[in-house]
C-alpha cells in the first residue's frame, strides 16, 4: 500500500511538472554505479545495479530535458540558462557500466566521467555486494566494515555474481578513455577515508593520481568513496592537488554555498521510478 501511494503522489506531482525548465541554469551532477541486463538486476547491493532499460529510459528523460555536459564543465561553472545542465557520472567501474551502460552513452554522444579505483580493478565481487547478496547482518555489519575495518573488506569467496557486477579491467577502462569517457579518482583502495590516518589518507589520494597521470589522463578530480568525507579529508585533497571532489548525496549544485571539495551529486538508485526520476530533475526533492 505504501508502495502504491508513492506512485500515485509521484505520478500527480509530474502532472504538475511537465518539464524541467524550472531548474534553467542549475547544475546537477548524476552519480550512476552499475547497469545490468534486466534480467540479472536484484542481486548484490541491489540499489546499485541499474536496469538497462531503466537506464536508457533516463537517458530519454535526459536528452528530452537537459543539457549533458562534460563534468569538467559543471566544475568549471558553466551552465544553460535555457535547460538544467547534468553531468553523468559512474563510481566503481563495474563490468556492467563499462560494458552496457557507457557504451549507451558513447552511441548517444553524450560525455560521462568513470571514478576509478585501480585497487579494485578486476575484482569479482565487492564486499558491499557480498553483503547484500547474503544479507548477514546487512547494516550493522556495514557500519561495522566502514569503522573498525576502515571501509577494507575482501568479500568471501563463496559468493559469487554474475559477470556485470565485477569490477571492470584496467585494459577495459582504458579503452573507455580511448574511446571519449572522462575518468576520475575514486582513492586507490576504495576505504572510508574519514578513518585513516594522515599518512594513509594522503597515500589513498596521491595514488589514484599518480596511475591516472601515467596514463596520460589528466583529469584531478575525485569522488570519495561511499560518499563520507570531513573537513581534514578535503583540505588533504586539496593539498594532494584535486580540483574538484564529488560527494555522492546533497543534489543540485549551490554555487554559494558548496565547496569545490564538497560537492554534491545526486546518487540514482536502481529502485527509482520514471515518474521519481523527472521530479528529481525538476528540483522538486533536493536529494
Amino acid at each position: 500500500m505504501r508502495a502504491l501511494l508513492k506512485r500515485t503522489a509521484e505520478r500527480l506531482l509530474v502532472a504538475f511538472a511537465r518539464n524541467s525548465q524550472r531548474m534553467a541554469g542549475r547544475s546537477l551532477v548524476l552519480a550512476y554505479h552499475n547497469v545490468v541486463q534486466d534480467f540479472e538486476a536484484d542481486r548484490g547491493d541491489r540499489s546499485l545495479h541499474l536496469p538497462l532499460s531503466v537506464f536508457r529510459e533516463q537517458l530519454d528523460l535526459l536528452e528530452e530535458h537537459c543539457r549533458v555536459v562534460p563534468l569538467e564543465q559543471i566544475v568549471a561553472g558553466v551552465s544553460d540558462a535555457q535547460r538544467p545542465t547534468v553531468a553523468i557520472t559512474f563510481d566503481d567501474a563495474y563490468r556492467g557500466a563499462v560494458e552496457l551502460g557507457l557504451p549507451e552513452l558513447l552511441h548517444r554522444g553524450l560525455p560521462a566521467t568513470v571514478f576509478v579505483a585501480p585497487g579494485l580493478l578486476g575484482v569479482p565481487v565487492t564486499w558491499w555486494d557480498a553483503l547484500g547478496e547474503t544479507g548477514e547482518g546487512a547494516g550493522n555489519e556495514r557500519d561495522r566494515i566502514l569503522s573498525e575495518e576502515k571501509g577494507r573488506h575482501l568479500a568471501p569467496a563463496r559468493v559469487t555474481l554474475p559477470s556485470h557486477y565485477a569490477c571492470a579491467t584496467e585494459g577495459q577502462v582504458l579503452d573507455l578513455a580511448r574511446a571519449g569517457i572522462d575518468l576520475g579518482a575514486h582513492t586507490w583502495s576504495h576505504p572510508n577515508l574519514a578513518r585513516l590516518a594522515p599518512e594513509d589518507l594522503e597515500g589513498e589520494l596521491k595514488r589514484p593520481l599518480e596511475w591516472l597521470r601515467h596514463r596520460n589522463v589528466r583529469s584531478a578530480i575525485l569522488a570519495y568513496p561511499y560518499g563520507i568525507t570531513s573537513p581534514p579529508v578535503e583540505a588533504a585533497a586539496k593539498a594532494v592537488g584535486y580540483v574538484a571532489a564529488f560527494r555522492v548525496q546533497g543534489g543540485w549544485i549551490s554555487r554559494t554555498s558548496d565547496s569545490r571539495w564538497s560537492l554534491p551529486r545526486f546518487n540514482v538508485p536502481a529502485g527509482l521510478s520514471r515518474a521519481g526520476f523527472r521530479l528529481r530533475l525538476g528540483g522538486y526533492f533536493a536529494s
